[in-house]
């Protein structure tokens, strides 16, 4: 038997495309996975109410008390703000399961049908949780949730075009992993996507060899400068 993952809440942001003088709206993909016993949550972020999140779960036949894991994907508050309301829950996240004031280290099978996996790039504590679901639901196969390893349907496109990624090099691993373990992907901030894992095989990945001439380094993201035309793209107050 495999497990069940549904979108709770589909998330947005627009961090990718704000003017300077804007202000960035976000929210996370906030997801439920059904295992056997396990309810679990995943990313409760940032809403403009934790209503939102109850009535979502009341849709599922389930209250606040009856998920007993909540797992953040990484450390960014637009993804783990509400992790609060599970405060009879363990959580899960990069360092281990959490249960009240104590730790365990963090197994990669959760459940046979629960694998999870370090991604990190967007975040060093960025995980994926790689699901096995039931062939009669909307998405056999293998899901993958990975927070901020993609924002939405493959955007962004390059990983240097993530303003908050911490190792493009990483980055682009970790997208590599995903695409070729998931048959389905649920990104940091957006709808559930089909991915054609055939297509990024072991030997399919080609290596390119590029010599960069480095202008300069943003101070805050450690984001390399080719040219003096090139720009940070850190919001003004980060540098």
């Amino acid at each position: 038997m495999g497990a069940r993952v549904k979108i709770l809440i589909e998330g947005f942001t627009n961090a990718g495309s704000i003017s300077e003088a804007g202000g960035e709206e976000t929210q996370a993909t906030i997801s439920l996975i059904r295992d056997g016993e396990l309810v679990i949550v995943v990313d409760p972020g940032v809403l403009k109410s934790q209503q939102i999140l109850i009535d979502a779960l009341q849709k599922e036949n389930l209250t606040v008390k009856d998920v007993n894991i909540v797992c953040i994907t990484h450390s960014h508050i637009d993804h783990y703000r509400n992790i609060g309301m599970f405060s009879e829950a363990k959580a899960l996240e990069y360092y281990g399961i959490w249960d009240k004031n104590t730790t365990e280290s963090l197994s990669e099978n959760i459940t046979p049908n629960i694998q999870v996996l370090h991604t990190p790039g967007h975040d060093y504590t960025s995980i994926t949780l790689f699901v096995n679901t039931e062939p009669e639901t909307d998405y056999p196969g293998v899901i993958a949730i990975c927070g901020d390893v993609f924002w939405k349907e493959n955007y962004p496109e390059d990983p240097k075009d993530d303003p908050y990624a911490l190792d493009y090099e990483k980055l682009r691993e970790s997208r590599r992993m995903v695409l070729k373990r998931a048959d389905w992907i649920i990104p940091g901030h957006g709808t559930i996507y089909k991915n054609d894992r055939n297509k990024f095989s072991q030997d399919s990945d080609p290596v390119e060899v590029v010599e960069i001439l480095i202008f300069g380094i943003c101070k805050k993201w450690h984001r390399v400068m080719q040219n003096k035309l090139d720009s940070c793209r850190c919001r003004p107050y980060f540098c």
